[in-house]
């Protein structure tokens, strides 16, 4: 051994890094350090000769690239799934080099766990596309899904929708029970809500107490569409005018009865014909118009009528 090697391995061996020597042709672990012992939660004489597989969490097919890319020296860095001992799945992130060691062209991999790093990520992506209340797609969120509903409808032929809610009745509910009986009536709305929905459909917080609700894969004729449209607004504006029963707060005052008529405009559409926020406002006029008609009613906008 030479003293570059002697000097390696002392590196290796006593460094708090986790620190793995991969042979990539025979896809086997030569050596793992003590700090990767640790980590994986093997004895280290069991990890010397373990197939790489053992601790890759991810499919062969999805890693050879990676691989491949590493021997090339084309990218250093990569992100793994790795497995534990106890079966535990962590995300790691791998900083690896090649280096010629006992006459062996190897990985040096320095693996560095990120899985609390990637949680936060998500976490954040989730608050940016989604009310933090309801768990719903935010306004966001919705602009986005309403334009692939547009370019699906243009793509098949057939006609989407476009539905925006309002609770009639909510302010003077809010105002004398309180902010947190609000959130109980949001809440509750929104779970009722949804379970009027298909799976292929969007439902989203548009803010304060309006939601809009995405129909896609309508028919392709128009009359066929609007018919549909007009009996699932219906069923929705039943549905959700029968009353709540809500504590007020955590049954201090015990619970209260609360009926929640809705108005509800809408908006039919095929393609791209009209522009997203057009969509939107048409939406807000027709639900205006069923508001100040007396609520607990589905207007179409004018065009559609």
């Amino acid at each position: 051994m030479t003293q570059d090697d002697s000097l390696f391995r002392q590196m290796f061996e006593r460094h708090a890094a986790v620190m793995l020597l991969i042979d990539p042709e025979a896809r086997i672990i030569v050596d793992a350090n003590f700090a990767a012992a640790h980590f994986y939660g093997y004895p280290r004489e069991v990890m010397r000769g373990m197939p790489v597989s053992r601790i890759n969490a991810q499919p062969e097919s999805e890693i050879s690239s990676q691989r491949e890319l590493a021997m090339r020296g084309e990218k250093s860095s990569f992100v793994f799934s790795h497995r534990l001992a106890d079966d535990a799945i962590r995300i790691v992130e791998v900083q690896i080099s090649t280096i010629n060691y006992k006459g062996k062209k190897l990985f040096f991999s320095i693996v560095h766990d990120i899985t609390e790093r990637k949680r936060a990520e998500e976490l954040i992506r989730e608050l940016a596309f989604h009310d933090a209340l309801t768990e719903l797609p935010n306004r966001r969120l919705l602009n986005d899904r309403l334009l692939q509903t547009m370019a699906a409808s243009k793509r098949s032929g057939s006609y989407a929708a476009l539905m925006l809610l309002d609770l009639d009745s909510f302010k003077p509910f809010n105002d004398k029970y309180g902010h947190a009986f609000g959130d109980r009536v949001l809440v509750a709305f929104a779970k009722r809500l949804k379970s009027c929905m298909r799976e292929i459909d969007t439902l989203a917080r548009f803010g304060g107490d309006e939601f809009v609700v995405i129909l896609g894969q309508l028919a392709e004729d128009r009359d066929d569409s609007l018919s549909l449209v007009k009996a699932i607004a219906e069923k929705i504006r039943a549905r959700m005018a029968e009353p709540y029963v809500l504590e007020v707060d955590e049954g201090e005052r015990g619970p209260v009865e609360y009926a929640c008529a809705t108005s509800i405009g809408v908006v039919v559409f095929h393609g791209c014909e009209i522009a997203a926020e057009v969509i939107l406002r048409r939406a807000d006029e027709a639900m205006y118009s069923a508001k100040t008609s007396g609520g607990n009613q589905v207007r179409f906008h004018q065009e559609e009528a």
